[in-house]
């Protein structure tokens, strides 16, 4: 699945990934990407970029899990890959919510990341929703991640209770 997604730019690297995200919240972040490479103008093509480099560094869930377990895993595993760039992540978030663009190319990495070890449908929606719910508790957690884990503990408890609800009528 992953080998369908190639970076555009082959240079994105660690590097410049963890000299952009400290400057991430200034006013020269948009001329760092461009000075990196010119076809940066388009914030899209870099979030395409970054979204795909840490696809292939962030670590999957063993197939031996549980659904559940997996879809816990796979959140912890992708928020934690994201830690390393948090205020790049943020400023992307940010503009996606400017942009309905980048919040579609967000989604497409997201729904990639989850299709890469779900298989049902209705598995990768829940992981989906989750995510979307959890991202935003994540944003203002910090690096033990507790209020993240405790929101995702949470969520599937929603979700057997809405369950029992459908398998009861």
């Amino acid at each position: 699945m992953l080998g369908k997604l190639v970076l555009k730019n082959k240079d994105l690297n660690k590097v410049f990934l963890k000299k952009l995200n400290e400057i991430a919240h200034s006013n020269s972040f948009s001329k760092k990407l461009l000075s990196f490479d010119k076809k940066y103008n388009d914030l899209g093509l870099f979030i395409s970029d970054y979204l795909t480099y840490l696809l292939e560094k962030v670590e999957y869930p063993p197939s031996s899990l549980s659904v559940k377990d997996k879809i816990f895993e796979g959140i912890i595993y992708r928020l934690d890959s994201l830690s390393d760039y948090k205020n790049i992540t943020l400023k992307i978030h940010l503009e996606s919510q400017k942009n309905p663009k980048y919040f579609f190319i967000i989604n497409k990495f997201i729904i990639t990341f989850f299709k890469s070890f779900l298989k049902s449908p209705l598995d990768i929606t829940k992981a989906y929703l989750i995510y979307i719910y959890v991202f935003n508790i994540w944003i203002e957690d910090d690096s033990s991640m507790d209020k993240t884990m405790a929101a995702i503990g949470k969520s599937f408890e929603g979700i057997n209770k809405l369950e029992s609800l459908f398998k009861n009528d």
